[in-house]
């Protein structure tokens, strides 16, 4: 007998149940990240002086930064990131390393305001400066004799 495909077409999506997971011992996290949440995080950062002044790639780079210093752990996935009007995230994270900050990318499942599973989606989590930073191995003096 023929598995069925999980997401085929006429399925539309991967199908979740409200506890986000715990269907048949999966234990897979889905984050909702609605309207309502993205509104709240809108306010919090504006809140703080961290909402964008304007949408030019330096203001875009220089708030984005100051969001990720400030939400710490908690980071910034794609769609907050466009709720809160950065548009091309990816390539104000790109800028931001090419100067120098060190940046972790880690994939989660969420709930977008469409209402779908999007599965991969980027949160991008402030790690520090490469100058701040020691290298492990660079700490290690391999040359020296016994």
């Amino acid at each position: 007998m023929a598995s069925r495909k999980q997401n085929a077409s006429t399925k539309g999506g991967a199908h979740f149940t409200k506890l986000a997971g715990g269907v048949k011992g999966q234990t897979k996290e889905i984050f909702r990240c609605g309207v309502k949440h993205t509104s709240k995080l809108r306010k919090e950062l504006h809140a703080n002086g961290m909402a964008l002044r304007d949408t030019s790639g330096r203001t875009q780079c220089e708030t984005l930064l100051r969001v990720l210093q400030y939400l710490g752990d908690r980071g910034i996935n794609t769609p907050e990131g466009v709720a809160c009007g950065f548009y091309r995230i990816a390539t104000r994270i790109q800028e931001l390393e090419a100067s120098g900050w060190v940046i972790a990318s880690r994939r989660e499942r969420l709930v977008g305001p469409d209402g779908l599973a999007h599965n991969g989606i980027a949160r991008y989590v402030l790690v520090g400066h490469g100058g701040m930073l020691s290298d492990p191995q660079g700490s290690l003096d391999l040359e020296a004799s016994c």
